[in-house]
């Protein structure tokens, strides 16, 4: 073999390599649609909400139990729909980034300790907590600049977002995940919960791009889009404009399948225009029933199960920069409910074999008429 020829046979060897160490690194890269092989994902928003070290005395066992649990679904990743710190941080960017690096390192490592490889959404709490108004709406991009580079999602979202809002391809699924947090008017001052303008373009480029080549699609934000909700110790923070919102038509027309949320500590699951949408989550250390989803993918099939554990809380505070009333000291889970593990508390098919798409034996949570009315 000539020279050249033998030059250009390692050329492509070389890139060949190159590419697989990319898919490797981001899979934002990995192309859909190339595995039809069954797989599963989890989700669970709110976790943990508060400032929590790592170790923290008192919790381990407990988190320990819960993460343990969705290892043991074999998922492909977790996604968390925001509120991973209680993130009240004040307004300069040096104070913010000292707490930033007291508390988002541990909460990354906890998920890399055991095991899970993890996308995160922007909450309100890692941007100093609603509302916003003044020196509180000004230091928002710092605490963005903070989220971004701890969390090291991928950069692949609109230019003002990089970092905050994403998508990524896993095998025959494209996700996303939104940040709701922009500049605007409602009644948490300067930021209005959605997705629009600039975002908005881009959210809508992503799902005509990859949409067409995948089986299912999952957006995933902080705050719920469709209501009434149930709420827990929340401020019940909702997306403005709800259903009729552009990013909900959006998503309706784009083919979205599951929109998962947090927020509202507290269960929903509600159904309209082929969209289920799932408000769920953590809020571990001061809810007494902390619970995660798990879907399986399998083809045309994706198979949801929301699963509940029960703790038992402690008796004292721990402490939080800038708030009162912090999580319980302890939070520990008995010897028989560990023998039990999570139990489901709803269960859902969302079956698109036929050319409509239906919704599939509903036990529990999604039963609907079991919602709360507007």
């Amino acid at each position: 073999m000539k020279a050249p020829a033998i030059f250009l046979v390692i050329l492509f060897l070389m890139m060949g390599f190159r590419l697989q160490q990319l898919q490797a690194e981001d899979s934002s890269l990995d192309p859909g649609g190339l595995d039809q092989g069954a797989w599963s994902f989890v989700s669970i928003p709110d976790f943990l909400n508060f400032d929590i070290e790592y170790p923290q005395k008192g919790w381990e066992e407990a988190l320990g139990f819960i993460l343990g649990s969705m290892k043991k679904e074999s998922p492909a990743f977790a996604m968390v729909a925001g509120d991973l710190v209680m993130g009240h941080w004040g307004t300069g960017k040096e104070e913010i980034d000292r707490w930033a690096n007291k508390y988002y390192p541990g909460w990354v490592q906890r998920f890399k300790d055991h095991g899970l490889k993890v996308y995160a959404a922007l909450g309100d709490h890692e941007i100093r907590d609603n509302p916003w108004r003044g020196a509180g709406a000004d230091a928002v991009p710092f605490y963005k600049d903070a989220f971004r580079r701890h969390l090291k999602m991928p950069l692949n979202g609109p230019d003002h977002m990089q970092g905050t809002a994403f998508y990524w391809l896993h095998k025959n699924a494209l996700f996303v995940s939104v940040d709701v947090f922009e500049k605007g008017k409602s009644d948490q001052g300067e930021i209005a919960a959605g997705v629009t303008g600039r975002q908005l373009e881009w959210f809508e480029r992503v799902l005509n791009e990859h949409g067409p080549k995948v089986d299912h699609i999952v957006v995933m934000g902080h705050t719920p889009i469709l209501r009434p909700v149930r709420t827990f110790s929340s401020s019940g923070m909702l997306t403005v404009e709800g259903r009729e919102s552009g990013f909900w038509k959006a998503m309706k027309r784009g083919g979205v399948d599951l929109y998962l949320c947090g927020e509202v500590h507290a269960v929903t699951c509600t159904q309209r225009d082929g969209i289920q949408q799932i408000a769920h989550g953590g809020l571990i250390g001061r809810t007494t029933k902390p619970n995660y989803l798990v879907v399986s993918v399998d083809g045309d099939k994706l198979e949801l199960n929301l699963k509940e554990v029960d703790l038992v809380n402690g008796k004292g505070r721990l402490w939080q920069q800038d708030k009162s009333r912090g999580p319980w000291d302890t939070i520990t889970i008995t010897e028989d409910r560990k023998k039990r593990g999570f139990t489901s508390i709803g269960q859902l098919l969302i079956n698109k074999e036929s050319p409509t798409k239906e919704f599939e034996g509903a036990t529990g949570f999604f039963i609907e008429k079991n919602n709360p009315k507007q």
